[in-house]
């Protein structure tokens, strides 16, 4: 590694689809020197996946932190071993620091190993308390805050709904829904001592649901309003989506503000992205995970680093930023850019239960193995467990074959070679197990 190390700092605007970002890319390009991307992809249509994707630069087949037909949240868990961005720096002198809002991103979830941790919103659940949710979530399905603490009422949970309302009312007296951590982040980084080299990760949650108080905090119903089964949400998680990036966009000036004050950006490789989009009413979907549709996908990606990076619009794939900042730091050229990038789904990342008949069968056919791939002649999406393309858009006739290639050689890697183009993927317990 280079003596002169670099500082590395990642902000992840968690939930922030690419056609929402166009004032924060304009911001952060005008104001602070960044050059953005315009055909970044994420890995996943969710936070887990998507996150490991960048911590060790693995498609998620490959680091296989993701769901499955029979591992579901709260199951899917980050496996640091040795080889996790932060874990690597560490490994040669960067003092590794964690701010986050998302709590899919910290100890609960298997992130243990940074230096510092903070929680920048306050849990409404503690450890203690989580199983016995759980098992009231799944029983009863509410919809919002108001209807979990009546069915914990029900169930003779008395205590846990007056600590839970209590937390709530704390949260909003701090501007919460509208503010989801941005704020103690920005506090942060104006108070916290920070040794270099400095290796910093921050997650910032403010797009993300909930949009209002009354919505409530509960992800019970994310299968249910991804099948279309909350239309009165549309027009509200528009309006409150949009209100929420310019909230968003004016916390990350004052943010990048701080890291500039306080030198954190001379010298330094910063990177702005997403993990994921949200669908909202998209074919009358709302939030994200299982489907692989640009709304969710495409990301903005922004890069400010010590040699000039030339904007381009070839694909951009998040699982490259491992590899990119590694090779920054050591004064290597790394090519960020491919002629093609994937992006993968293995289902549901939520349990689900009490859904009629027909809704079940729709949803046991999203537990199937898909692939996305962008590519500079078009895009397609490939069923892996069926073994076909279920859309094809290109105006070139032979990209079907050149896209089976692709991902047929993407699978043979997982495999050991034991694949070919005539026989299918088929069943595997290691993949479905992950």
């Amino acid at each position: 590694m280079s003596v002169d190390r670099p500082n590395v700092i990642i902000v992840v605007l968690d939930t922030l689809r690419k056609d929402y970002s166009k004032g924060i890319e304009e911001l952060l390009i005008r104001n602070f020197g960044f050059v953005g991307f315009e055909n970044a992809i994420s890995t996943s249509p969710w936070t887990i996946p998507s996150h490991a994707s960048m911590f060790t630069g693995l498609y998620p087949l490959y680091h296989r932190v993701h769901e499955s037909k029979s591992r579901k949240v709260p199951d899917v868990k980050f496996r640091e071993n040795g080889t996790y961005l932060h874990e690597v720096l560490a490994s040669v002198g960067y003092t590794t620091y964690l701010l986050t809002a998302n709590f899919f991103i910290g100890p609960d979830f298997g992130i243990r190993k940074f230096k510092e941790f903070r929680d920048t919103l306050k849990p409404l659940i503690e450890d203690r308390e989580r199983e016995e949710l759980n098992r009231v979530l799944k029983k009863y399905e509410p919809r919002n805050s108001l209807e979990l603490i009546w069915a914990l009422v029900k169930e003779k949970k008395f205590t846990l709904p007056i600590k839970i309302l209590w937390r709530l009312l704390d949260r909003y007296g701090e501007g919460w829904p509208r503010d989801k951590g941005a704020k103690v982040t920005e506090k942060l980084l104006l108070e916290m001592p920070v040794e270099r080299p400095a290796y910093i990760f921050i997650n910032l949650m403010e797009v993300h649901e909930p949009y209002s108080f009354l919505e409530g905090f509960t992800d019970a119903p994310v299968v249910k309003r991804l099948l279309g089964e909350e239309p009165e949400l549309v027009e509200k998680w528009k309006k409150g989506y949009g209100r929420q990036v310019r909230y968003l966009e004016k916390r990350l000036k004052r943010i990048m503000e701080v890291i500039e004050d306080r030198n954190l950006m001379e010298n330094s490789i910063v990177i702005v992205t997403s993990d994921h989009g949200q669908l909202l009413g998209e074919d009358n979907r709302l939030g994200h995970g299982v489907f692989l549709d640009d709304e969710l996908l495409r990301v903005p990606l922004l890069i400010k680093a010590r040699e000039e990076i030339e904007e381009t619009r070839n694909w951009v794939s998040l699982a490259k930023l491992k590899p990119f900042v590694l090779s920054q730091i050591k004064g290597e050229k790394f090519d960020l850019t491919s002629d093609y990038v994937l992006a993968e789904s293995f289902g549901t990342h939520y349990p689900y239960s009490n859904i009629s008949k027909d809704k079940l069968e729709i949803v046991e056919n999203l537990e199937k193995y898909r692939i996305k791939l962008y590519h500079n002649e078009g895009k397609a999406i490939f069923n892996v467990e069926d073994w076909t393309f279920e859309n094809v858009e290109s105006e070139n006739e032979n990209f079907e074959k050149k896209a089976r290639r692709i991902i047929v050689r993407h699978l043979s890697l997982f495999t050991g070679g034991n694949l070919s183009e005539t026989h299918g993927f088929g069943y595997n317990p290691h993949l479905q197990q992950g």
